[in-house]
């Protein structure tokens, strides 16, 4: 494998802050999709937090059009904060995935590998952003006016700032391969291109706008023998 470096291009991570709820603070860009909640619970949904569980597996991106799909190996763990807690006084729930950069015939290779407490070394990796007062630790206060003093929302400034994480390294920690469970494969499917998507609207609005026309032609002639039939009622 290549060096175990973690970096924030490569990282998928859920959580939430003190008096903010969970949300996304990262997504990688390799893989890249336009949305990732249903991504991440086939992943660790179903996995129990307190239990630290540990899985790997791969995930298929269809494209649109007979490409072959992108297949990416990953780790990933859903865990329990060991020091943080929200406003009401309960553990912060953690939700991880780390596409390493190898090939996925390497998959099985991942469980000797990449360290079992990796999840843990990167969060302590991320103490200076997100667990920073602007993110983790931002203020209600501070939350609830944001609107009024920021062009960007709370959200992109907090994946912004997390974003600026320094590559961390798992190196220097033995691996545990009795602790990982490999998880089914994940196939999602790619959107359609924006130019495709405006192509399919453009012919659906030529469809829609000939039915309209149509329908108009129809209340015309309608209309025309309504008016010929009252002539000829004054008439008689």
């Amino acid at each position: 494998m290549p060096a175990l470096l973690v970096e924030t291009s490569r990282l998928l991570w859920r959580t939430r802050g003190a008096h903010w709820d969970y949300e996304f603070i990262c997504v990688p860009e390799t893989p890249a999709l336009p949305a990732w909640l249903t991504t991440l619970e086939a992943i660790v949904g179903d996995a129990d937090a307190a239990a630290g569980e540990l899985r790997y597996g791969l995930l298929e991106v269809h494209e649109q059009g007979p490409r072959e799909p992108g297949v990416f190996a990953y780790v990933a763990a859903r865990f329990l904060d060991p020091a943080r807690k929200d406003w009401t006084g309960r553990p912060v729930q953690h939700f991880a995935v780390w596409f390493p950069p190898v090939a996925p015939e390497a998959v099985e290779t991942l469980p000797g590998a990449v360290p079992a407490d990796w999840h843990l070394r990167v969060l302590a990796g991320l103490a200076a952003t997100y667990g920073s007062g602007e993110v983790f630790g931002l203020p209600e206060e501070q939350i609830r006016a944001w609107k009024r003093g920021h062009q960007v929302s709370r959200a992109a400034s907090a994946m912004a700032i997390v974003k600026r994480t320094p590559a961390l390294s798992l190196a220097g920690c033995e691996a545990a391969p009795s602790r990982w469970r490999r998880a089914p494969t994940v196939k999602k499917k790619s959107p359609p291109a924006r130019g495709e998507v405006a192509l399919q609207a453009a012919g659906t609005g030529g469809k829609v706008g000939g039915r309209r026309g149509f329908g108009c032609f129809a209340i015309g002639v309608m209309m025309l023998v309504a008016l010929q039939h009252l002539m000829a009622c004054g008439a008689g």
